[in-house]
């Protein structure tokens, strides 16, 4: 035939819904107000099987026209007569198959099957999880409790990024440390400096109520991992798609939504819920902040 059934899926559901004897032509025929009688040949099915389909295409579009042609093409599939449901059924898939999503996940109608279906893409991948380098980093002019780093995240200039980290770490205990920042949130002054980021913490507390933590330690990316690779959270079932821009990011308080289920597990893995921040060169982590919230 030539025609592709992936491309045609209104094809297969025809061909899976087909009756099963030539007498099923004239019951169809009769209930569309046709008479065309039905012979034990070929031919004569293959009219039928055309007179169902010349009254049902009305109400199907143009589906008909291409399974008329298919009968004429095909002689022996002709001994079959397709009943009116499974001309509309394979209009109305046909119509539906063109809204369907490219992307695709592995489950099928059986065991291990795979099919394509259209997927939801992850909130966690709205964020922009980026590894990065600290190139450099100060103390803020005016505050003892922010750092201001300059850090490399595979774009044209560094980004700079204002850290409230100074009680936990001096500047030069984290140049040259590998990082993860989120890459789209909206970029705002702190401490009257322009910050286009935020760099990854783990940390804990003594108390639930205690405002500061009494540990912390930067989220860290793997050996290996390039600056401005994009960290992957995958989670079952549902795509890894694009991040969304600073000001949706924004506007929908979409990180702030996220930030509660942001935490390492037992092993000091970075996590979103149960998904694990994963790079080409293995998972992120804070190995001292176990079972730790990150922020």
């Amino acid at each position: 035939m030539g025609f592709s059934a992936r491309r045609r899926p209104w094809a297969l559901a025809v061909m899976s819904l087909t009756a099963a004897a030539t007498g099923a032509a004239r019951s169809r025929a009769f209930a569309l107000g046709a008479r065309a009688p039905v012979a034990a040949s070929p031919t004569s099915s293959s009219n039928a099987v055309g007179s169902t389909l010349r009254h049902a295409a009305p109400r199907v579009g143009s589906a008909p026209l291409a399974l008329a042609s298919f009968a004429r093409f095909r002689p022996s599939w002709s001994t079959c007569a397709i009943s009116l449901a499974a001309v509309q059924l394979a209009s109305r898939c046909r119509r539906g198959g063109r809204s369907s999503s490219s992307s695709t996940v592995a489950r099928g109608a059986g065991e291990g099957e795979p099919s394509d279906i259209p997927q939801v893409q992850s909130d966690i991948s709205l964020l922009d999880f980026r590894v990065g380098k600290i190139l450099s980093c100060e103390p803020h002019p005016e505050s003892d409790k922010l750092l201001v780093e300059r850090i490399d995240v595979g774009e044209e200039e560094p980004r700079r990024i204002l850290s409230g980290i100074a009680k936990f770490y001096t500047p030069d205990q984290i140049v040259g440390k590998t990082v993860v920042i989120v890459a789209n949130l909206k970029a705002r002054k702190v401490g009257g400096i322009e910050s286009n980021g935020m760099v990854l913490c783990a940390t804990k507390r003594d108390a639930p109520e205690d405002e500061s933590p009494s540990l912390l330690q930067l989220v860290e990316a793997p050996e290996g991992a390039a600056a401005g690779e994009r960290v992957v959270v995958a989670v079952a079932e549902q795509l890894h798609g694009e991040p969304s821009p600073p000001n949706k990011v924004d506007k929908k308080k979409l990180y702030v939504k996220m930030a509660p289920d942001l935490r390492t597990n037992a092993e000091g893995t970075v996590c979103w819920k149960d998904s694990v921040f994963m790079t080409t060169a293995g998972p992120c982590t804070a190995k001292d902040v176990l079972s730790g919230e990150v922020s």
